[in-house]
C-alpha cells in the first residue's frame, strides 16, 4: 500500500495529469469552485480574490486530475461518498467544457482519415478471384 501524504499525492497528480484542478468547496457542499492547475493555471489577475472565497465560505479540499483516461484525486479531508460522486460529475463537466468540442471535432477528422486510409489500403490489395 502506498502511504503518500496529501501533499505528495497532490503534487504527483498535478505533475502526471494533463488536466488538473484545485477543488474549493463550501462546508455544506452547496458551492464549488475548480481552479485550473493544468494544462495551465489561471493568471493571478484572473483568480478570484481571497475576499470572494471568504464571502462564499470556500476552502480547499483537494486536487482532481485526468491522466490519460484515468481520473485521480487527493483530498485533504474525509468527504462523503455523495460529495465525492458530485465532485466527479462536476469534474467531468469541467473536462467536457474544456476539451469536449475540440476533441470531438478531432476524433471525427481522425475517423474520416482512418476510413479513407482503410479504403485506400483495401483497394491496393491484389485481386485473388478466379
Amino acid at each position: 500500500m502506498d502511504l503518500q501524504t496529501y501533499s505528495e499525492r497532490a503534487k504527483q497528480i498535478v505533475h502526471d495529469c494533463g488536466i488538473a484542478v484545485m477543488v474549493l468547496l463550501s462546508q455544506d457542499g452547496s458551492d464549488l469552485e475548480m481552479l485550473p492547475l493544468r494544462p495551465r493555471p489561471l493568471p493571478a489577475s484572473e483568480l478570484p480574490t481571497a475576499e470572494a472565497f471568504t464571502a462564499r465560505r470556500l476552502r480547499p479540499v483537494g486536487i482532481i486530475g485526468l491522466c490519460g483516461t484515468r481520473g485521480m484525486c487527493a483530498f485533504k479531508e474525509l468527504l462523503s461518498e455523495a460529495v465525492v460522486a458530485a465532485l466527479g460529475v462536476s469534474f467531468g463537466e469541467y473536462v467536457h467544457a474544456l476539451i469536449g468540442d475540440r476533441v470531438a471535432a478531432q476524433l471525427v477528422e481522425l475517423q474520416k482519415g482512418d476510413e479513407v486510409s482503410w479504403i485506400e489500403q483495401l483497394h491496393k490489395l491484389p485481386d485473388t478471384r478466379d
